[in-house]
């Protein structure tokens, strides 16, 4: 927080979170800081607080979590390992850690419509956005703060700039109604493929 003083620029993630209480104390840590460099007569801002959310638990208590930070972000390489409780890093079982896999589409699409009264920002980071499939997706689901790698920029942008909002829209629908991770990804790459956008797709279906 000092280190911000005349530049009021810091934002503050919490990771891991898993419970109300987590984001409670770290808050009264944060605020204790802050109040402390007032007493000390620094001239400093209280910083953005953000929760990110990488376990089910924090998803299911994302309204919750709402009311008390100041915007949140989906990890979503950690999420979809534990939602699909797959270890993306042991060769044996990461055939099964899959984005397209319908449990993982229905948590972000549910996760994104039931934010979307609060006046809050969300994000998304990982590896999901830099698929420019999946980024058409977390558009038309609600996202609108995409991270990802620089080398995925303009491919991505090249897609999301050749969509619009009602056919994002329309691919979420066609991904809610699949039930399985090869048809979900069949199927959205051969719409995507039908609006012209096959190009910057490096998908075989």
């Amino acid at each position: 927080i000092k280190a911000s003083a005349g530049l009021n620029n810091l934002q503050i993630l919490l990771p891991m979170i898993s419970s109300v209480e987590e984001v409670d104390e770290a808050l009264r840590f944060i605020h204790r800081a802050y109040a402390e460099l007032l007493e000390e007569g620094e001239k400093v801002c209280m910083p953005r607080i953000g929760v990110m959310l990488e376990v089910p638990a924090a998803v299911i208590m994302a309204k919750t979590l709402a009311d008390r930070v100041d915007f949140l972000s989906v990890g979503s390489k950690d999420l979809i390992q534990y939602i699909l409780a797959v270890d993306r890093n042991n060769p044996r079982v990461a055939s099964l850690y899959q984005a397209f896999h319908p449990a993982v589409i229905h948590t972000l699409a549910n996760l994104a419509q039931e934010l979307g009264n609060f006046n809050i920002d969300l994000s998304i980071c990982g590896e999901m956005a830099s698929d420019p499939v999946l980024a058409a997706l977390l558009v038309g689901m609600g996202y609108r703060c995409l991270s990802m790698s620089a080398a995925a920029l303009l491919r991505v942008k090249w897609v999301l700039r050749r969509l619009t909002l009602d056919e994002m829209q329309e691919l979420v629908v066609i991904a809610q109604r699949c039930e399985t991770a090869k048809e979900c990804r069949l199927k959205v790459i051969t719409r995507m493929r039908a609006l012209g956008i096959g190009e910057a797709i490096a998908y075989k279906v």
